[in-house]
């Protein structure tokens, strides 16, 4: 039997864990915390920080893994592709290309080269000079960490004064202390998932972004996106031209965009599985399974009986359950309005757990499916409810 190396085993990476586990692997997972959802699902539990890329090359060479496959996670996917190119797996893109993509200011470097539509940001590494350089903006701007997820170290500054703060934020949230600072863009955002084989790209799947408790974390997704059909063909000819470039490898490629209503702006990509259980949604949007192609692709095995014809049918979303303040967890009721489109649910925390960060800790997910986009939006957004969850104070 093969052995492949999964660097995570949480609620997003369960799809991953199910497709291993068709393909007849072997799997051992890692990190940090013990008893994730997905570790009892998984053949062995080695704890290690997942991020730690010497670390985790110790691991697959001790062991001898025939793959390595990446969680939902940045630092996963940094460590994935360092181990896969060190041992010599298949399945991932250069180090270096990894780490253009998935750091905001390289990609921001990298797009302006090649005139890719985006947002015009700068790179900072010391807080002074980030400073100053706020002194000549024209606000309103945002300031974001470059390797920070799931809206994390993320503000929208008005005045040199927010900027400050923001500025500050971003390098307390940054990992590698690298901020960027760019034009606040008004407008929609969008996420826009594909599948490149031989870098083109061989199926797409949209969506709107929407936030409400949380402004930098995305709480909802409706599928399929309003202007898919008006933009679409652009945002293909311009992974496809990425593609190319730097000669990228089978899989998915996930890109967020602004909208303004005339142009597009690509503010940030990634080349592995999203957060927020976005699969699901998107499976049904399009009828193929996004998770068992990537794993495919990031274990080196041939995506060349991918469905020829990939389409989005139909009206899907996802709502992120978050609780309106810190506390413990009493009760968790779905609202009867919800009930009659509801085609699954998951909880990551039940009653009795204390949640600390409400607006970046998500309960669990609940899935729709509607007949119609004016009834996705009227359920969802125009009488947005966010009363599932009772919770009791903490002391």
């Amino acid at each position: 039997m093969k052995t492949a190396l999964l660097l995570c085993a949480s609620h997003n990476d369960l799809g991953l864990i199910r497709s291993l586990r068709k393909l007849g692997y072997y799997i051992i997972t890692t990190g940090n915390t013990p008893n994730l959802t997905g570790q009892i699902l998984c053949d062995e539990y080695i704890q290690a920080d997942y991020s730690n890329k010497e670390l985790i090359l110790k691991i697959a060479r001790d062991r001898a893994v025939d793959a390595i496959c990446q969680c939902c996670n940045d630092f996963g996917v940094y460590t994935a592709s360092y181990v896969a190119e060190a041992i010599g797996l298949p399945g991932y893109d250069s180090y270096e290309t990894t780490l253009l993509l998935h750091n905001k200011d390289k990609f921001k470097s990298f797009a302006k080269l090649h005139r890719i539509p985006g947002p015009r940001s700068e790179s900072f590494l010391d807080q002074e000079d980030a400073a100053f350089y706020l002194h000549s903006v024209k606000y309103p701007i945002i300031v974001k960490p470059v390797d920070a997820s799931a809206g994390k170290g993320i503000l929208r500054a008005n005045t040199y004064d927010e900027a400050i703060g923001a500025v500050n934020n971003a390098f307390a949230a940054s990992k590698s202390k690298r901020i960027v600072i760019e034009p606040f863009i008004e407008g929609s955002q969008h996420g826009f998932c594909t599948f490149l084989i031989n870098q083109r790209v061989v199926a797409h799947c949209s969506n709107n972004e929407y936030s409400f408790l949380n402004p930098y974390r995305v709480e909802i997704d409706t599928f399929p996106a309003d202007n898919h059909v008006q933009v679409s063909e652009l945002i293909i000819k311009e992974i496809e031209k990425i593609a190319s470039l730097l000669h990228l490898k089978d899989g998915i490629f996930h890109l967020q965009y602004i909208f303004d209503g005339k142009d597009i702006f690509i503010i940030e990509v990634m080349r592995r599985i999203l957060g927020n259980m976005y699969h699901v949604p998107g499976n049904l949007l399009t009828g193929i399974d996004w998770e068992y192609w990537e794993t495919r692709a990031k274990c080196g095995l041939s995506c060349s009986t991918f469905p020829n014809a990939v389409f989005q049918e139909g009206f899907f979303a996802y709502k992120a359950i978050l609780s309106d303040c810190p506390g413990v967890i009493q009760s968790i009721d779905v609202l009867e309005k919800y009930k009659k489109y509801l085609c699954g649910s998951f909880l990551i925390h039940d009653t009795g757990y204390t949640i600390e960060n409400n607006k970046s800790n998500p309960i669990g997910f609940l899935f729709f499916m509607f007949p119609s986009r004016k009834t996705m939006d009227s359920i969802l957004l125009e009488n947005y409810s966010n009363d599932i969850i009772v919770m009791k104070e903490m002391q």
